[in-house]
């Protein structure tokens, strides 16, 4: 009798005595087991994101290999490697910014840092780069028209006597790029505690005082600075490492409801990236963070209640296609994740009882010969 015969046959001769036998259930994996198989899953993740250059992603999955294993020298090396790495990217990048702040290129010089920070969170010198205006302590402005022949760097020297400031004023005036400035643009220079304008400049400006001359001390903090970045990771489509950041505000001021309105956005956002590459648990589980920091998201109720009926459908479907291909430790699997998210979900109960009955005298069949 050939196989495909012989397990008909036993299919069918298992359905007709599915009441009359019992079965034990399948003996717990062990603890050890368990560590080992997260271990090797963790792992691999983490090689097949290294292969996809996305060390990023590498590095948290060596790191979860290694809260699985804590001695897994495997998973210790490739984290060590790709730190390694990742720092050595994120120190290229931040001196690409100083490079292009330098050319006048602010945006592209912000753009740097950020991707140096998100390859790096820790490198210092990116963070307070990236932070700096938030520490500065204007004392007064002051209105300039721009006139033919300047740049930047001309009235920095002019008003600070140190043409390394323009990055200053391209800040406080919100300008992209040093060179789309034009002749006529009015713009305010601000004087600064640790800039003061030149004594000449002083003397002869008095009378060019924006009205919104004195403004209250900025100070950077830790707090400040990780919302500035979260904002920034944010506007940089960057969602996940502005979630880091915004924790780390909520964690100092819980009560801070801009955070607040923040990390729930973004963890809508990347709920929708994950549904739309079909992931639906992973949306699902983004959709309910978004919830949670956000009671009254109307989205992410809806997109919770649609992304679980997709799952529970494809999975539904999943499961009868393999049960008629004779596959029924598939179609068991396929089943068990719908009933894990919704035990009454169409005929998934009875379904999984008969797929499970069948195999169960299948193995005892197999046992027997």
């Amino acid at each position: 009798m050939n196989k495909p015969i012989r397990f008909c046959f036993l299919i069918l001769f298992c359905t007709f005595f599915v009441g009359c036998v019992s079965f034990q259930n399948d003996p717990a994996i062990s603890v050890k087991e368990e560590s080992s198989r997260l271990t090797n899953e963790f792992y691999e993740k983490a090689l097949y994101a290294e292969r996809q250059k996305d060390l990023v992603t590498a590095k948290k999955y060596y790191q979860l290999a290694i809260t699985a294993d804590p001695l897994n020298k495997k998973a210790q090396n490739g984290l060590a490697q790709t730190n390694k790495h990742l720092q050595s990217l994120s120190d290229k990048h931040y001196l690409n910014s100083i490079e292009l702040y330098r050319k006048g290129k602010y945006s592209d010089a912000k753009r740097y840092l950020l991707m140096a920070l998100r390859f790096w969170p820790e490198n210092v010198a990116a963070r307070q780069a990236l932070t700096a205006s938030q520490n500065l302590t204007v004392k007064k402005y002051v209105w300039h028209t721009i006139k033919k022949g300047e740049t930047l760097s001309k009235i920095s020297k002019t008003f600070y006597d140190n043409p390394h400031q323009s990055g200053i004023i391209a800040q406080i005036n919100n300008i992209k790029d040093a060179a789309n400035i034009q002749v006529g643009m009015k713009i305010k220079i601000p004087e600064l505690k640790d800039h003061p304008f030149i004594n000449q400049v002083s003397t002869d400006i008095q009378d060019h005082w924006a009205d919104e001359s004195i403004e209250p001390e900025q100070k950077l903090d830790p707090v400040m600075m990780y919302k500035t970045l979260g904002i920034e990771f944010y506007k940089d489509l960057q969602f996940d490492s502005a979630v880091v950041e915004f924790k780390k505000v909520l964690s100092a001021d819980p009560s801070d409801t801009e955070s607040m309105d923040y990390i729930s956005k973004a963890y809508l956002e990347m709920g929708s990236i994950a549904h739309t590459q079909k992931k639906f648990l992973t949306a699902i589980e983004h959709f309910q963070n978004a919830l949670a920091f956000n009671e009254n998201c109307l989205p992410c109720k809806n997109n919770i209640s649609q992304s679980k009926e997709i799952y529970k459908e494809l999975h539904y479907k999943s499961g009868m296609k393999l049960f008629d291909e004779q596959n029924l430790n598939m179609a068991i699997l396929e089943w068990e994740c719908v009933q894990k998210m919704d035990p009454e979900y169409k005929k998934v109960a009875e379904l999984l009882d008969k797929a499970k009955t069948i195999q169960k005298n299948i193995d005892a069949i197999k046992k027997s010969e």
